[in-house]
């Protein structure tokens, strides 16, 4: 596990654990700051020097939801000019030394971007009441705690609207985990908008049942692609190599993907966590802050499409002007997505 200031390098031992959309596993709000928990936050002392810490489930390098909250957590230091640190590769066991070292190193506002990490956070928040913790993508909050959720299922439905009318026949897949709330929100806003775009269309969606394993993502990858799947969302590390190795396309997840498979990867739905982390911090320094919900989607600019890198000949252009003009609906908040995490076969 290492930890990081923005200037200085820290090693205190190494814990290879990946933990990739496990991370941001759990039901989302669709508003921009609700009421989270039953806990009534407590009032707040504005904070002069802020500093800044993050807690990862895996490496900053992931091109995946850790990668996504370390970024974030640099521009929200940069934009409000306070001190960053981080800690990765981060353990479930691990979490809460971690947690706490940054809170008795005098990090005000601490960052635990791991649904698994809830528990932990709420146990050191209770010892620095002075201290404000944020949880990611977690149900329980604190006097001294929030939470921030990644309603990625907004982008779901786009990504399905695109993979339907792309394929020939509509006849489409979906690859994933585990059966959670906020991958099944996924799976049926992409369900849903493969029926916008086409009624007959047809989704295939496979969980693996693992949070990381590539071979096992690539096998049921292909596995859909024998089935007619034309085109993949890629909601688990090993999809895109699938869909490269049976010539379908894929859409990556959480950052552009592109790299992956240029020839692949139509585009991605995109995870921008830097406006909400960035008005945290705002509001921890200015003494606003309260333990929210916090939940920026497509209307806040935090969910969206990656850019096609040239393969935007591959959707015909009806399809796109739909989709582009779906998203705007959901921006100006004329269309909601449908949000439902029932269970599946």
């Amino acid at each position: 596990m290492k930890f990081r200031l923005r200037h200085a390098l820290a090693v205190v031992g190494i814990a290879a654990v990946v933990s990739l959309t496990a991370a941001c596993s759990t039901a989302v709000s669709t508003d921009s700051a609700t009421s989270t928990g039953t806990a009534t936050s407590a009032a707040r002392t504005p904070v002069k020097d802020l500093k800044i810490a993050i807690v990862l489930s895996g490496p900053t390098t992931d091109h995946d939801f850790n990668q996504v909250g370390y970024e974030a957590a640099e521009a929200a230091g940069k934009s409000v000019g306070a001190k960053v640190a981080f800690a990765e590769n981060v353990s479930d066991a691990n979490a809460e030394r971690t947690i706490r070292n940054f809170a008795s190193e005098g990090y005000q506002l601490i960052i635990a971007h791991s649904f698994s990490f809830g528990d932990a956070t709420l146990k050191v928040a209770k010892e620095f009441p002075d201290t404000v913790f944020m949880a990611g993508t977690a149900t329980s909050n604190a006097s001294n705690v929030g939470t921030y959720d990644n309603p990625d299922y907004q982008g779901a439905y786009l990504a399905g609207m695109l993979a339907a009318g792309t394929s020939t026949d509509g006849t489409v897949g979906w690859v994933s985990a585990i059966q959670t709330p906020n991958l099944l929100a996924n799976l049926h806003a992409y369900e849903a908008g493969a029926k916008d775009i086409n009624a007959k269309a047809t989704v295939l969606h496979s969980f693996i049942g693992s949070f990381y394993d590539p071979p096992k993502a690539k096998e049921a990858a292909l596995a859909q692609i024998q089935k007619g799947a034309q085109v993949l969302s890629a909601q688990t590390v090993g999809t895109i190599d699938g869909a490269i190795a049976g010539k379908a396309y894929a859409i990556g997840a959480l950052t552009d993907q592109n790299f992956l498979g240029p020839q692949t990867v139509l585009t991605s739905v995109t995870w921008d966590v830097s406006p909400l982390f960035t008005d945290i911090a705002k509001a921890v320094q200015d003494g606003s802050w309260t333990n929210k919900n916090y939940s920026y989607g497509i209307k806040e600019g935090s969910i969206g499409l990656a850019d096609f890198h040239g393969l935007e000949s591959k959707v015909p252009a009806d399809v796109m002007k739909t989709v582009l003009e779906r998203e705007a609906q959901i921006k100006d908040g004329s269309f909601t997505v449908p949000y439902d995490v029932s269970t599946v076969d």
